[in-house]
C-alpha cells in the first residue's frame, strides 16, 4: 500500500503495477479451475453473481454522486449495458445466471451466497455512501471496471480446460463470457483509465482519496477470491 502521497504520473504506476500483480496472482489461483470436480466448479461459479449484483448497485451510487462530466457519462453508459439497455433478459446478472443453469446449478442454488463475501459486498457498498466520491471512483470505477476484467479473463481462460465444460461446450450458455472477456470489455477498462484520468486533471485534489478507495478495492477483490478459493477448493488449493 502506498502511504505517501502521489501525484497523478505516480498513482498511474502503482495502479499499472497492482494489475500486473492482480494478473500474477489471479493466474496462479485459477489454475484449479482445469481440474475442479462439476460440483465445486458450480459452487465456484456461483460466488461471482452476487459480485454482478452489487456492482450494478454500488456503481448506480456512484454515478448518482459524481459531477457532470465525462467520467459520469461513460460509468452512466456501462451502468445502462450491465442493466440490459432496458431489455431485463440482457441485463448482465440475468445473463450470468443463464450460464449457471446451463453447466447445470438449480435455481435454489442461486442465492448461495458464502457470508464472509456478502460482509466484504456489503462493506464495499457502506464504503461507497461514508466516503467521498472519488473514493468510490477508486473503488468501483477503477475496481469494477479495471481489476474485474483481468481477474474475469484469467478466470475463463482457465476453466473453459475443465473436462466438463469440454465436454457440454455445445449446451453451454457462453453470452457472459463473450461479452466479459472480449474486446468489448478491454475497451471499457481503457474508456474508464482514459475518464479518471481527466477527472484527476480537471481536479488533482482527489487523488488522495481516489487511490484510498482502489487499494481497499484491491484487497477487497483479492480477498472476495480467496474465500471462494477456501469454500470450494482447498484441497486443490493447498496442493498447488
Amino acid at each position: 500500500m502506498h502511504a505517501q502521497p502521489m501525484n497523478r504520473e505516480q498513482f498511474w504506476r502503482f495502479a499499472d503495477a497492482a494489475k500486473e500483480s492482480t494478473e500474477a496472482l489471479a493466474a496462479q489461483r485459477m489454475k484449479i479451475l482445469a481440474d475442479l470436480d462439476v460440483e465445486a466448479l458450480r459452487g465456484f461459479c456461483i460466488q461471482y453473481r452476487f459480485f454482478t449484483i452489487d456492482y450494478i448497485s454500488d456503481l448506480a451510487l456512484l454515478v448518482a454522486r459524481l459531477p457532470f462530466g465525462g467520467l459520469r457519462s461513460l460509468l452512466g453508459q456501462i451502468l445502462s449495458e450491465e442493466l440490459g439497455e432496458g431489455d431485463p433478459a440482457r441485463a448482465h446478472p440475468t445473463v450470468y445466471d443463464r450460464f449457471l443453469t446451463s453447466i447445470g446449478v438449480e435455481e435454489k442454488d442461486l442465492a448461495n451466497v458464502l457470508p464472509a463475501n456478502e460482509r466484504i459486498l456489503q462493506g464495499l457498498t457502506r464504503d461507497m455512501t461514508r466516503h467521498p466520491v472519488a473514493y468510490g471512483v477508486g473503488l468501483r470505477g477503477m475496481g469494477g471496471e479495471c481489476l474485474c476484467q483481468t481477474y474475469l479473463s484469467v478466470m475463463f481462460d482457465h476453466m473453459r480446460t475443465n473436462p466438463y465444460l469440454q465436454a457440454n461446450a455445445d449446451t453451454i450458455d457462453w453470452e457472459f463470457w463473450t461479452i466479459h472477456t472480449g474486446e468489448e470489455d478491454i475497451i471499457h477498462g481503457e474508456l474508464t483509465r482514459a475518464a479518471i484520468d481527466e477527472y484527476l486533471r480537471h481536479d488533482p485534489s482527489v487523488l488522495p482519496e481516489l487511490a484510498r478507495g482502489y487499494e481497499r478495492s484491491i484487497s477487497a477483490w483479492n480477498l472476495f477470491w480467496q474465500n471462494i478459493l477456501d469454500a470450494h477448493a482447498p484441497q486443490l488449493e493447498a496442493a498447488s
